[in-house]
């Protein structure tokens, strides 16, 4: 639905504003086009615009997913198959995906996951120390860690 401001934008002033949305920080193809639909121009313009900044590498869904994995890992603390199905649901391709995941670097991931096994274990109220890690893993996994990875960390005598 196109706001009442942008109702009165030319084509070149879109372009200008989403160079600008693009350049503030990566962006995929998908986020691109859905704020595009915001605006009151003509279908061809749009896709015009959105050819120019694919072109003119404002936008790519290789760098975005890249960002993201990175993000997603070091800020969020996510695991890397909540990180994939977001991605999946950015539009982004599966080799992409997958090729960013590999580009993660594993020992990073691992004591990221040790960090949110940790903060959590402070939280965590159970009877005995089988019931801590249960809720621990059940946790990490829900956060997308992966089920091997979270037990093989918490099987090495983890402390918290």
């Amino acid at each position: 639905m196109p706001t009442k401001t942008n109702k009165l934008l030319s084509p070149d002033q879109v372009l200008d504003k989403m160079a600008k949305y693009c350049a503030y920080q990566e962006r995929c193809v998908k986020d691109v086009t859905d704020k595009l639909k915001t605006f009151d121009i003509s279908p061809k313009d749009k896709d015009e615009i959105l050819n120019y900044l694919i072109d003119n590498r404002f936008v790519s869904n290789e760098r975005f997913a890249r960002a993201f994995v990175r993000g997603k890992i070091n800020q969020s603390g996510w695991g890397l198959n909540k990180i994939r199905f977001h991605l999946i649901q950015k539009g982004i391709d599966k080799e992409i995906i997958e090729e960013s995941l590999q580009g993660a670097d594993e020992e990073m991931y691992r004591l990221r996951l040790i960090e949110v096994l940790k903060s959590k274990a402070k939280t965590v109220k159970a009877e005995n120390d089988f019931e801590k890690k249960r809720k621990l893993a059940a946790y990490a996994m829900q956060r997308g860690f992966e089920a091997s990875l979270v037990w093989e960390i918490l099987k090495e005598d983890f402390e918290d």
